[in-house]
């Protein structure tokens, strides 16, 4: 039995822990490969070997357990002893690496900059794709916010995993809140959290990825960086917390508030669609007859997103109601197709929602924002029985090859389903319960 297995090393950090000392282990084959054991339980492979440029006994790490396997270990480990036949000592030759790095030697804030000019030019890509205009707003407002105040003055090969893990809780405990203005009415306000701080080192990450591929530093400080286990956001709404919420709507649009921005929270309530996925939706995406969404360009991909048809009357009512006000002459300046929920600039979509926040606190809702209408729909349609597969065709989650079939061709299955969720949901905000004829007829009505 070799000396190294997945069992034998989380054996080991479990007794380093309980009996509070460091233990080290060896494996047979190579021979010279080990694995330190902390009292704190975390495990790191290294090599050790006589060095044949000073004839000292030198040791190397390689890796974390839990970040590479034994079996990826075993193969660094061959390379290494490869270098030491071949008389080249690996442990010195990483030590140039970063002595050359240093003479090319940026600061993070050169970095971020030249990261960001690639970004624009479409040179930085995000699963296989240029990132989106949107995306890297919030890339440029990460790095200014949190990662310059923090780390621009520092020198890129400098930063160490320990100083990751200072920059994340000093953005946790909210070292870089601050409040600046965006324009004449517009307030930024950053107030960091566990959330902030996490996606802000994921960024970081990547910005060290981009300065591996330009030779700036060896390695990615952020790869071994632990981070706490994420919450999740689960938070669903109830029959009553639904019906609630459709009273507050229905109590502001007539005391006039903006029924642009309210018939678009009924269309994500009743979608279960992410927020930009309607809010920039255009009239000619919206194919009645098929009963779908032609989505250009969602977090997955451009997909076609089955609707119910109570969803469909939301959005097909907005359609009619603000080309209705465009011919009255009134404050909604689209070009055609335009937007389904217009903003009130000219040529662009809704934008500020501040008025969910407003209809929240009328119904009385706590921690509710408006993803909480997706995961609310998603938690309707499992109440109403349907499998994790068929919500997700509806929500447009990655499922592989399923989800390739249905960019194409959505299923009528997904589009009676849809209808079903859809439905439920409906009644659930206005307290009744329309028929399926009575639906159909409404949107037959449209199509004449």
């Amino acid at each position: 039995m070799s000396g190294l297995s997945k069992r034998a090393i989380e054996a080991g950090s479990r007794t380093a822990m309980t009996e509070n000392r460091e233990i080290r282990l060896w494996h047979d084959s190579p021979r010279g490969l080990g694995v330190r054991i902390k009292p704190t339980g975390v495990a790191t492979f290294f090599v050790q070997y006589l060095s044949p440029e000073t004839g000292r006994k030198t040791r190397l790490s390689i890796g974390q357990f839990g970040r590479i396997t034994v079996e990826e270990a075993v193969r660094e480990a061959r390379k290494v002893f490869a270098g030491v036949v071949g008389n080249e000592d690996p442990a010195r030759v990483r030590r140039r690496a970063l002595a050359e790095a240093r003479l090319k030697a940026r600061t993070i804030r050169e970095l971020c900059d030249q990261y960001m000019k690639d970004a624009d030019a479409g040179l930085v890509t995000y699963r296989g794709r240029a990132k989106k205009a949107s995306t890297l707003a919030i890339d440029r407002g990460r790095i200014k916010r949190h990662i310059l105040p923090l780390l621009g003055d520092r020198l890129v090969q400098d930063i160490m995993t320990r100083d990751v893990d200072a920059f994340f809780h000093a953005v946790r405990r909210g070292e870089t809140a601050t409040t600046e203005r965006t324009g004449p009415r517009g307030v930024a306000r950053v107030t960091g959290g566990a959330t902030t701080a996490s996606r802000t080192v994921d960024l970081l990450g990547s910005l060290f990825s981009y300065a591996i591929r330009h030779e700036l530093r060896p390695n990615n400080p952020v790869s071994r960086f632990e981070r706490p286990v994420a919450t999740r956001r689960d938070r669903a709404l109830t029959p009553d917390e639904y019906r609630r919420l459709g009273l507050a709507f229905g109590a502001m649009k007539g005391e006039g508030a903006n029924r642009v921005a309210i018939a678009a929270f009924e269309a994500l309530a009743l979608t279960g669609c992410r927020r930009n996925e309607i809010l920039r939706l255009q009239m000619d995406q919206v194919d009645t007859h098929r009963q779908v969404l032609r989505l250009a360009d969602t977090k997955t991909g451009r997909q076609l997103r089955p609707v119910g048809k109570a969803a469909l009357v939301c959005i097909a009512e907005a359609m009619d109601g603000f080309a209705e006000q465009r011919q009255q002459g009134q404050d909604i300046k689209q070009p055609d197709p335009g937007f389904v929920f217009p903003g009130n600039k000219a040529n662009s979509p809704l934008v500020g929602v501040k008025l969910f926040g407003q209809a929240t606190r009328r119904a009385q809702l706590s921690d509710v924002s408006l993803h909480t209408l997706r995961h609310s729909f998603a938690s309707v349609a499992l109440e109403l029985g349907y499998s994790e597969l068929t919500i997700g065709g509806i929500l447009g989650h990655k499922l592989h090859s399923v989800t390739s079939r249905y960019a194409h061709h959505v299923d009528h299955a997904l589009v009676s389903a849809a209808n079903t969720i859809a439905a439920r949901v409906s009644s659930l905000m206005t307290g009744t319960d329309e028929s399926a004829e009575i639906l159909e007829m409404r949107i037959t009505e449209r199509r004449n």
